[in-house]
């Protein structure tokens, strides 16, 4: 198994991480299509090695960079996509996200507070149980 892994700093890739990428899926094509030749020390014996990428975590940030969907602006769950609820704030470049009762189950405690999940001018943020 290959472990391998990114920590952004301030000077991340970001947009261009295709390019810092490049190796690494150079690499996984590589041992998909062909395989490697490899020797196991147990058995005394060679073998050809096949690889596959198995899942990727991140957050946020970083899934809009590797997938290239913008994770910010209007549009930003990538799930929801053009049925996102949201609304930019009065003399504010903030945008604020709304609707998001619909993935509660039917009787969660939140899922009655419509007016204070959906009230703009008076923002309420309270700690989830």
């Amino acid at each position: 198994m290959m472990l391998s892994m990114m920590i952004s700093g301030p000077k991340q890739p970001g947009n261009d991480i295709d390019v810092y990428l490049n190796p690494l899926i150079e690499d996984l094509k590589l041992l998909w299509n062909e395989g490697v030749n490899v020797f196991d020390a147990f058995t005394n014996e060679s073998f050809r090695l096949h690889a596959m990428l198995f899942c990727i975590i991140n957050d946020f940030p970083a899934y809009g960079n590797l997938s290239g969907y913008s994770v910010k602006a209007h549009k930003a769950c990538p799930i929801c996509k053009e049925k996102t609820s949201y609304e930019q704030l009065k003399h504010e470049r903030k945008i604020v996200y709304f609707g998001h009762r619909r993935f509660l189950t039917k009787y969660y405690m939140y899922r009655r507070l419509k007016k204070l999940l959906t009230d703009t001018k008076n923002m309420t943020f309270f700690p989830l149980p």
